[in-house]
C-alpha cells in the first residue's frame, strides 16, 4: 500500500484521527508522518507501547477465533505470558520472541503482510551491501518471471543482475587498488 500523502513510498503507518467528531484514516510513510507530526504538536507519539497494546487488542478481536487466543505459553526467562504481551504491547525479554514465535509471526503477517522486515540499508553501510541486496531482490523477481513464463521480463532482470555484479567488481577492484597505494 502506498502513502496517501506522497504516493511514492510504501505506507507503514496507519493513522486514525477524529476531527470535529469525524473519523479520518490515513496510510502514511515515515517521512510524511514526520511532516504530519510537526503540524500537530499536541499528539504524543512517544508511548508506542500503549498504542500497540490497544492495536493488538483490536487486531486480536476479529470475527474469527485466533489460535493465539488459546496460546498460553510463558517465557522461561522472564515469566512473561502471551496474555501479558497482548495487554501491554511489550515483550519482557529477548527470549520472549522464541517463546511466542508462532503467534508473533501470525500477528506480524496480519499487521504488515509479512513476517520478515524489508527495510532500507543504513546510510553509512558500504554501497556494495546495498547492491547485493538489490541483486537478491532481482533474483527473486527473476524466478517469479520465469515461473510466469514472462521471458522478456526475465531477460531484462538477468541483464540488470549482470550490470549490478559488474558494479560490485569495479568497486572491489578500486578498493583493492586504494589499499595497495
Amino acid at each position: 500500500m502506498m502513502c496517501d500523502e506522497c504516493g511514492v513510498r510504501p505506507a507503514n503507518i496507519h493513522l486514525t484521527t477524529f476531527v470535529n467528531g469525524e473519523k479520518q484514516e490515513r496510510n502514511l510513510c515515515a517521512t510524511c508522518m514526520t511532516k504530519f507530526k510537526k503540524q500537530l504538536p499536541s499528539i504524543d507519539l512517544t508511548n508506542l507501547a500503549g498504542l500497540l497494546g490497544g492495536f493488538l487488542e483490536k487486531a486480536m478481536s476479529g470475527a474469527h477465533v485466533d489460535q493465539s487466543d488459546s496460546f498460553d505459553a510463558v517465557c522461561p526467562v522472564c515469566a512473561t505470558t502471551y496474555h501479558d504481551f497482548k495487554k501491554k504491547g511489550m515483550l519482557g525479554c529477548a527470549d520472549c520472541y522464541k517463546a511466542f514465535r508462532e503467534p508473533l509471526e501470525e500477528l506480524l503477517v496480519k499487521v504488515h503482510g509479512n513476517a520478515q522486515h524489508n527495510g532500507r540499508v543504513p546510510g553509512g553501510v558500504d554501497s556494495k551491501v546495498a547492491i547485493r541486496l538489490s541483486i537478491d531482490k532481482l533474483k527473486q523477481q527473476l524466478v517469479q518471471a520465469i515461473a510466469k513464463e514472462e521471458y522478456e521480463t526475465a531477460a531484462e532482470l538477468r541483464d540488470q543482475i549482470k550490470a549490478l555484479n559488474a558494479q560490485i567488481e569495479v568497486k572491489t577492484k578500486s578498493a583493492e587498488e586504494a589499499k595497495n597505494d
